[in-house]
């Protein structure tokens, strides 16, 4: 206590302030439920993240963050990242606060690598809290927010702090120019004096009920508690209303928000994992392979084409936070992605006619010797996409954000010419699985499904922090006074389920896949064709017959709704109150896939017409679980067995390959039909 009177007006309010906290010292939680040093930790990191895209308007954060902390002694590891960091920080030239920011541009990445060290190599809490104080202050937005989302997901300690999500801290890239013109130029004075003005003309901004959010099911049941009335007592809840734009067939997908930053989390999730394994590589390239074959699948049920795509134009209405516009790809972009693509292709062809590769440390290796062919698969095909360096900054483009990559249809283009040359080189080099996965002694007899009906639902968005950051703090005081919804539709589905009857000579456990493809598929066709995974699950026959059920609800990998990032902020006051217990996680996982996303739009008078596809295999009791779905890949990620991801497709394959993996009685295909119907009505 003493030595805190000897040191700098900041550093005592810092020291004084890490009596009380003492969170490095205490565990985060017991039974379940946050403690008040877990509260502390999450209360200033929404407070911290609140309008980050806005100069830190709090004066007790402000003074925390006048230092970096450049005592090595405060560090696990003091390596060459910081030191480069650190001197950049000295000599002026981090990147500008105004500057766009993309880790895709090298100046940018190994800035963001060195703050992101400093953030996660910190022996205890109250240096990171420092640290992030001052980056907060002194660093770029963009590249703060990347650092500290990474540490939260990779620091063990940290882990069970609550994030909110991307499109809540950044809306900006989420919502079109109209919307975010909107929420930025709201005057809450201005507002209530409208309030007491006679007009026949619905307002822009109105005040609702608590009870008229949407959706009101949320994961763990958070809008459905008396205690959420109780924390959101002194919130005015604000809609803002929908502005409608001409919709291009394909909207409902590419813009939905969850959609989007899937893509964004499982990259963020990648980035600096140590030891990147070949598995992780799988991992990702099936996932890359699962986003293509779905929106394909909404590009079948849309009428357009879909077994080869072209590349596209779609005009941007994307603001970033200092209103510069994102553009469309560039000339010297497309040139450049073009010819990546171009030598990945001369290399494969290379590899799979001579079998021979060449590592970068110079070593050249055969190909078809022992496990080679998984080096040369490592080598010629990265997965992190900071590798697709790019040699300036001038203007964010939608292809090139990690946020917009899947609003821009040249991303499905060249997802489909990589994944082309990933299969292809599997389809020559990958062994034949050295044991049998095909079951034996097992017959699907049959398949029964209920109806597959999806709809457009309403849902309320959080845009508050578009509002500027100047109506959240009154007297020095940072207070949530109001929150600005926005309510759009988007694509849901009825929860489905299907019932397998299948035949079994003797008892035995088994994987079941099941894909959804289109009604085209069939022998010869199905490399020219999608194939979605919708579930993998492990069962076990007895002899005779069985009769298998799965719900559509029990599908792994999948979210529901989170909470959003006002009433986050309210259950943290609450339960700082000591009037909540706070329950541990209180959101979703980041890696998750929306369950509402599963199936493509149905059709509206005619049903659109899909297959189902069911694949048995033989479970080999090698299942592991991991954490993926938090994007934590330091396990490796989950898997039933040896199999590779995405099994048959993750080649292409050839008519007796065919044969072999998807005709049979350990396979089931089964006609559906998808229907869209209005449930409610647009406003």
């Amino acid at each position: 206590m003493l030595s805190c009177l000897t040191k700098t007006s900041a550093m005592k309010l810092l020291c004084l302030l890490s009596l009380s906290f003492l969170l490095y010292l205490k565990p985060v939680s017991a039974g379940g439920i946050a403690n008040r040093y877990y509260l502390e930790k999450q209360r200033f990191l929404l407070e911290i993240l609140h309008h980050v895209h806005e100069p830190l308007l709090n004066d007790q954060w402000r003074s925390l963050g006048e230092h970096l902390v450049s005592d090595k002694s405060q560090y696990v590891v003091y390596n060459e990242q910081m030191t480069d960091f650190f001197e950049t920080f000295a000599h002026g030239r981090l990147v500008p606060r105004e500057v766009y920011y993309n880790p895709q541009y090298p100046e940018h990445y190994q800035q963001s690598l060195g703050l992101y060290y400093f953030f996660y190599h910190t022996r205890d809490w109250i240096t990171l809290w420092q640290n992030i104080c001052w980056a907060r202050v002194h660093v770029n937005p963009g590249m703060f927010l990347q650092a500290l989302s990474q540490v939260l997901l990779k620091r063990e300690d940290y882990q069970a702090l609550v994030m909110p999500k991307i499109y809540e801290l950044w809306p900006e890239a989420f919502h079109n120019e109209v919307t975010v013109r909107s929420a930025r130029n709201f005057n809450f004075a201005n507002w209530i004096r409208q309030q007491d003005t006679f007009t026949s003309q619905p307002l822009e901004v109105q005040l609702i009920l608590p009870q008229e959010l949407q959706p009101i099911r949320l994961e763990g049941d958070l809008r459905s508690s008396p205690k959420w009335f109780e924390a959101m007592a002194d919130v005015h809840i604000l809609r803002l209303k929908e502005h409608q734009r001409g919709l291009h067939r394909l909207q409902h997908l590419i813009e939905d928000i969850g959609w989007q930053s899937y893509w964004y989390y499982i990259n963020m999730g990648i980035a600096q994992t140590e030891n990147s394994s070949q598995e992780l590589q799988e991992w990702w390239y099936n996932q890359l392979g699962q986003l293509l074959a779905r929106y394909k699948l909404e590009r079948y049920g849309q009428q357009l084409s879909y077994k080869r795509l072209t590349l596209q134009a779609l005009t941007p209405h994307l603001l970033t936070w200092l209103n510069q516009r994102f553009q469309l790809v560039t000339p010297s972009t497309t040139k450049k992605v073009t010819q990546a693509l171009q030598n990945l292709e001369t290399n494969v062809a290379d590899a799979i006619s001579t079998r021979r590769f060449m590592l970068s440390n110079g070593s050249n290796i055969d190909l078809a010797a022992a496990d080679n062919w998984l080096l040369g698969l490592r080598e010629l095909f990265p997965f992190d996409l900071t590798q697709l360096q790019l040699e300036s900054a001038n203007e964010p483009q939608l292809l090139l954000d990690l946020r917009t990559s899947l609003r821009s249809p040249e991303f499905y283009y060249y997802a489909e010419r990589l994944l082309r040359s990933y299969r292809r080189y599997r389809q020559v080099l990958q062994p034949t699985p050295k044991t049998s996965f095909r079951p034996t002694e097992l017959r699907i007899d049959s398949m029964d499904i209920t109806p597959l009906i999806t709809y457009d639902e309403p849902v309320d968005v959080d845009l508050s922090n578009l509002l500027h950051a100047r109506h959240f703090h009154f007297d020095g005081h940072f207070m949530w006074p109001f929150t600005l919804q926005q309510r759009q539709f988007r694509l849901q589905h009825e929860p489905f389920s299907f019932s397998l009857q299948i035949t079994s000579n003797k008892t035995q456990s088994i994987v079941l896949r099941s894909f959804l493809t289109t009604a085209e598929s069939g022998s010869g066709a199905v490399n020219r064709e999608p194939f979605y995974q919708l579930d993998s699950f492990l069962t076990v026959l007895y002899e005779g017959v069985n009769r298998i059920t799965r719900d559509s609800r029990q599908i792994s990998g999948l979210i529901g709704d989170h909470i959003s990032l006002t009433e986050l902020h309210q259950y943290v006051r609450l339960a700082e109150q000591e009037e909540f217990d706070f329950p541990l996680n209180i959101s979703t996982p980041n890696c998750g896939f929306p369950r509402r996303l599963i199936l493509p739009r149905g059709g509206q008078g005619q049903a659109l017409r899909l297959r189902l596809l069911i694949v048995a295999t033989v479970y080999d009791f090698k299942a592991r679980q991991a954490n993926e779905l938090n994007c934590d890949f330091s396990k490796g990620v989950s898997r039933w067995d040896e199999l590779p991801l995405g099994y048959p497709f993750e080649r292409y394959l050839e008519a007796e390959d065919e044969a072999l993996h998807l005709w049979g009685d350990h396979t089931f295909w089964q006609p559906v039909e998808i229907n869209h119907v209005d449930r409610f009505r647009h406003e």
